[in-house]
């Protein structure tokens, strides 16, 4: 039984470049396409880890019951910038939502590693909330390695995200910092990633500005509970005040509370 299994697709340059780093940073037990190290278990897959379905059940039939998984990704961007980070998994649409449950706690441990070890060409932050899979009920997050292949086989990025992901074996679950959902901000969400490096707080699902249109009251609701959220954090900057004043009314209802930049950076 490992407590963290860590999902690399041999389709995904990205990917298989961490996997590589993974295998020569640390002494892994077994052959082929599982490998155990400590607490953690190396599964690696074909194809897209985005299309992914019943991945739970599969891990249960190979004796696996993990308490977080993590996806070794590939992230692209046109804009080709050299970029290290993570996120959660869900889906938005108009009048619906599928939303797997995040994992607040590590992915905050995930970004101040990757402050560590990143290479100084790289860029770093957290991002919104987007794609699959959605059917996780375990804690997830992607970390990932942008965003065109030149960055996607560096190897110093690729030991950066692989010691980061080593890291998270020491993460605190009972941490005891406040998780918030995020809501505001461009795709990078580049003001929650500085809180959630400064401030005694954990981000659960991060949503940003344009997607806030879609968040109805069960979206924000569903997203909260599988967060164990406690507050939203707006981003003051992103919205107009009928949109502010839309999703305040929602956080009220739903017992949480609102937050700006200024009360989360109060926190000590």
């Amino acid at each position: 039984m490992s407590e963290i299994v860590i999902i690399c697709s041999s389709s995904d340059p990205a990917s298989s470049n961490i996997a590589s780093r993974l295998l020569e940073l640390a002494e892994w037990e077994g052959q082929g396409d599982l490998r155990f190290y400590r607490s953690c278990c190396l599964l690696r897959i074909e194809g897209e880890l985005v299309g992914l379905r019943n991945l739970e059940d599969l891990m249960d039939h190979m004796g696996l019951s993990p308490r977080l998984i993590v996806f070794a990704s590939r992230h692209r961007s046109k804009e080709a910038v050299a970029w290290l980070g993570g996120h959660f998994t869900g889906v938005l649409q108009e009048g619906s939502f599928e939303l797997s449950r995040p994992a607040p706690y590590p992915l905050k441990r995930l970004l101040m590693a990757l402050q560590r070890h990143a290479p100084t060409t790289f860029r770093l932050s957290a991002e919104a909330t987007h794609h699959g899979p959605v059917d996780l009920r375990i804690p997830s997050l992607f970390a990932e390695i942008g965003s065109c292949e030149q960055h996607w086989s560096d190897p110093e990025a690729g030991a950066a995200v692989a010691r980061a992901i080593l890291d998270l074996e020491r993460y605190d679950e009972h941490a005891g910092e406040p998780v918030l959902l995020g809501i505001g901000g461009g795709h990078y969400v580049q003001r929650q990633t500085e809180l959630m490096l400064s401030r005694p707080v954990a981000f659960g699902h991060m949503f940003s500005k344009y997607q806030a249109s879609m968040l109805s009251a069960d979206a924000i609701m569903s997203a909260a509970e599988l967060s164990g959220a406690s507050g939203v954090y707006l981003d003051g900057k992103s919205f107009r005040s009928e949109e502010r004043r839309r999703l305040e009314e929602i956080a009220a209802s739903l017992d949480l509370r609102v937050m700006s930049t200024k009360d989360v950076r109060s926190l000590l």
